[in-house]
This record gives C-alpha cells, sequence and structure tokens, in this order.
C-alpha cells in the first residue's frame, strides 16, 4: 500500500491571484486600532504618514479578497508556491486527531516569509513615490 502524500505544491498556474480578507468572515470583528494619544480610532489620516494609501485601504477593507497586483505576482512567480507539508509526526507526537500543516518558505530569495509581504510593501510605496522604506 503506497504512502499517503504529505507534501503539496501547487502548479504556478494555481497561485492565487488575490489575497484572502479574514476579518469580513469573522463573527466578532476585531475593534479598531486605537490612536496613542487621543485613545479614539485610528483613520486613514492618522496612517498616511507612514504607509501608502493602497495598503491602507486594504488594513479597513470589508472585501473579503483583495486583488494581488501583477508586478508583486510576477516577483512572487520567481519562488513561489511553496509547498504545504504535513506535520504527521508532530500529530502522533502531540495524540491528536487534528491535521497539522506547515508551508516551507525557505525557497525564497530571502530565505524566509519575509519577501511574502515586503515586495507587496515594496510595490505600494514605490507606486506613491515613497523615498525611504523599511520593512
Amino acid at each position: 500500500m503506497p504512502a499517503r502524500a504529505t507534501k503539496f505544491t501547487l502548479r504556478d498556474n494555481q497561485i492565487p491571484t488575490a489575497w484572502f480578507n479574514v476579518v469580513p468572515s469573522m463573527p466578532n470583528p476585531p475593534s479598531p486600532p486605537l490612536h496613542p494619544g487621543t485613545k479614539q480610532p485610528i483613520g486613514p489620516a492618522d496612517l498616511a504618514p507612514l504607509f501608502p494609501m493602497a495598503l491602507i485601504e486594504q488594513e479597513v477593507s470589508t472585501a473579503e479578497w483583495i486583488d494581488i497586483p501583477g508586478k508583486v505576482l510576477d516577483v512572487y512567480r520567481m519562488y513561489r508556491p511553496t509547498p504545504l507539508v504535513r506535520a504527521k509526526r508532530l500529530e502522533k507526537a502531540l495524540k491528536t486527531p487534528a491535521r497539522i500543516y506547515y508551508k516551507y518558505e525557505g525557497g525564497s530569495p530571502a530565505g524566509s516569509h519575509k519577501p511574502n509581504t515586503a515586495i507587496a510593501q515594496a510595490y505600494y510605496n514605490k507606486a506613491e513615490k515613497t523615498k525611504r522604506l523599511s520593512t
């Protein structure tokens, strides 16, 4: 009897083209962040000195799916999709009936998960002509 697969990798044409926004699916969405000085909910104007408007719009969006820009997808395709791996030995050690999966992100140019958000942040900041950026 062949062993069941424990590693799954999408084909290039299966790479997601949108980010999933979990907040609209939550029965009790989180409260908005508070301004440290006023203790009132932070608005887009409060975030504008720190983030490009496109990222602020995503942060406050009620849309379930947010399209990934084509130029960001082009960079992602250089190292994605990354494998999804079932952690069977961890499941056994924990004696859990749950299936536990993890993503291996070490194949990215940086060797970690960090480019996953940094690439999009750099893209949106470049679009708004940001002069300096730290991710």
